[in-house]
């Protein structure tokens, strides 16, 4: 018994520090990273805070390939990539058994959005890097040779304020006093105050929602 009651004393914590990797719908092969700090507030009960930095494709988003070999996405004009400050509070809903078991809990969070509406750039024939205007003659299909990078455009950066929220569950099962790592799924919601010109041949829009799996570790104490 009393080695049992050490094991479980050995669960408890007030300070926890994670990072994580995702994977969103309409997010790419990687969405994006996030910070969290969490503190006990009562047993059971934890606020947090933290900042995720994610990419949001527009849902019709679709690679093309060239006589070269590089890709681009036809259409496309603007990346986003939204900055999210975050503030929620954290549910232990079971508690990890000594030595087996998960422990999960419940999230929820919101704060400001901040979009990063980046100009997409395409490579032209003739060895010319501009970005995609569906209303540019030159811009034609069968003139781009790829995409001429991520970082091209950052320069143009138009920024765009809004709000989001997410809603989550985490599950751990190789957590310990001073180790956390674990598997968090759940959902989210970004609002803009005007829509954002992803792909402006499909339509746009300032409202997004994704469904979303990351893996995250730390430390807590």
């Amino acid at each position: 018994m009393a080695q049992q009651n050490t094991e479980v004393q050995g669960e408890e914590y007030s300070i926890e520090n994670v990072f994580g990797i995702s994977k969103a719908t309409h997010g790419g092969l990687l969405s994006g990273f996030y910070y969290r700090h969490s503190k006990t507030l009562s047993e059971g009960n934890l606020m947090n805070y933290g900042i995720e930095i994610v990419n949001i494709k527009h849902a019709r988003e679709g690679k093309e390939t060239t006589i070269t070999g590089s890709t681009f996405v036809f259409g496309k004009s603007n990346y986003l990539v939204a900055i999210r400050p975050t503030y929620g509070r954290e549910k232990v809903l079971f508690k990890k058994a000594p030595q087996q078991g998960a422990r999960i809990t419940g999230l929820f969070s919101a704060g400001p959005s901040i979009g990063m509406e980046i100009p997409y750039f395409v490579e032209l024939i003739g060895n010319e890097k501009e970005q995609y205007d569906p209303d540019d003659s030159r811009h034609g299909f069968n003139r781009i040779i790829g995409n001429a990078g991520p970082f091209r455009g950052l320069g143009q950066t138009k920024f765009v304020l809004g709000a989001h929220a997410k809603a989550s569950l985490t599950f751990e099962t190789n957590s310990t006093k001073q180790r956390v790592f674990g598997v968090e799924v759940g959902f989210t919601l970004d609002v803009y105050t005007r829509e954002i010109n992803i792909l402006p041949v499909a339509g746009n829009n300032s409202v997004f929602t994704s469904a979303f799996m990351a893996i995250y570790f730390g430390r807590r104490r």
